[in-house]
């Protein structure tokens, strides 16, 4: 019907909903259905020359349709287009692309929930080790997103690999889960070059085809919590190749450190907890 004077209507509206009656029917307020006028959406049927809105109860599908679109998330600008084209297939193509961005979003809350728990975990089991106290631990296999480090790199290089691995965890959705670490190779444990770590991962919950994967064994690990920063390591590294001296252990594989606590948690490097496990025989 569109704009019509209110001397075209004799005044007469009681067929028709006011700006409030229809704002309450549909759960809104009358300054969403005003502003859903301004910019063309939905418009009233009637405008009187008071300038009093009107609505009809076949303008109700109207909103329904414009509600559903905007509670996926659908912009207003999309909702606009649709509403003046009306067109099944553009109807069609507006909710498969919806569906889409939604189930990439689902997708990384779910990420982010597996990341929070899996850092709560972590964090809570930092807290409840006795750290500088070995022990021997039997472990299923675990797998990694590892990259490794050049040969003699510097501390800059490192980083730069570091940060190259964790954008490889995002843009691959795999970085879900602590904690990070670094891996020393068996011969680096045998001559105790601990600082010179082969490779920096990323835990993953299963295996993943991928390049970077790096499979840690299943079997026997000597294990000590170390409390500190990684200057005074060493110490830790000595006194678990005591340990497993006096319990006739040799190395059997490579090394790794978990940090359990680091940067993420605290600022004090002292109260950094990492977790080494030797691979044993």
């Amino acid at each position: 019907m569109g704009r019509l004077e209110g001397r075209q209507m004799a005044g007469d509206y009681k067929q028709y909903l006011t700006t409030g009656e229809f704002a309450k029917i549909c759960g809104v307020t009358k300054f969403t259905l005003f502003y859903y006028d301004d910019i063309g959406i939905l418009k009233p049927e009637i405008v009187d020359d008071k300038g009093y809105r009107f609505y009809s109860f076949k303008q109700l599908p109207t909103f329904d349709i414009i509600w559903i679109l905007k509670e996926i998330g659908t912009p207003l600008k999309e909702i606009k287009g649709y509403i003046e084209r009306k067109n099944t297939d553009f109807f069609l193509d507006i909710l498969a692309k919806r569906k889409k961005q939604l189930d990439a979003e689902q997708k990384k809350v779910e990420r982010m929930q597996r990341l929070l728990k899996n850092t709560l975990d972590t964090t809570n089991r930092a807290m409840q080790v006795t750290c500088g106290q070995p022990r021997i631990e039997h472990h299923a296999e675990e797998y990694l997103i590892a990259i490794e480090f050049p040969q003699r790199s510097s501390e800059k290089e490192q980083i730069l690999k570091t940060y190259e691995q964790y954008h490889y965890c995002v843009e691959h959705d795999l970085f879900d889960t602590l904690p990070t670490g670094f891996i020393i190779r068996k011969a680096n444990l045998e001559a105790g070059q601990y600082n010179r770590a082969a490779y920096f991962f990323s835990v993953i919950g299963c295996r993943y085809d991928s390049e970077l994967l790096f499979v840690k064994p299943a079997g026997k690990y000597a294990i000590i919590d170390h409390e500190g920063s990684y200057e005074n390591i060493s110490a830790s590294y000595e006194k678990l190749k005591a340990f497993m001296r006096r319990n006739h252990l040799t190395i059997a594989g490579n090394g790794y450190e978990f940090e359990l606590l680091n940067s993420v948690v605290t600022d004090n490097l002292e109260k950094y907890i990492i977790e080494i496990a030797i691979e044993v025989m």
